[in-house]
């Protein structure tokens, strides 16, 4: 069972990716402010991120950078989303992905497949 992150303070958004990746048979974390992020991390290790690019209390571009500054968490792969293209801004600080929203739900499927390594 792959075990995936998913930090978002939209909560219908939020509710929707959970159902949609549990649906496939992932493990779901959820988390709401950039300062969960690291914390969820550390204890839960998932097999990959997925943030959104604006989270209220914080900037995940600097929980991005603090993540890949660690070496025993650098490796987990992090899929960004935002409704604006940040997608340069996000793969400087680190992402492994991007996607812009709206999305389909096969195209998010199809990039966390991706980067898994599927």
């Amino acid at each position: 069972m792959t075990k995936i992150l998913v930090a978002d303070d939209d909560t219908v958004m939020l509710k929707l990716l959970t159902t949609l990746m549990q649906l496939e048979g992932n493990e779901i974390t959820t988390v709401t402010r950039p300062a969960e992020i690291m914390p969820a991390v550390e204890r839960e290790r998932p097999d990959l991120i997925m943030m959104d690019f604006h989270l209220a209390g914080g900037d995940v571009m600097e929980t991005l950078v603090d993540l890949r500054s660690r070496e025993e968490l650098a490796s987990i792969p992090v899929l960004v989303a935002s409704g604006m293209d940040h997608e340069t801004a996000c793969l400087n600080a680190g992402a492994d992905g991007f996607i812009l929203k709206p999305f389909r739900p096969t195209q998010l499927l199809e990039r966390i497949h991706e980067l898994l390594g599927g």
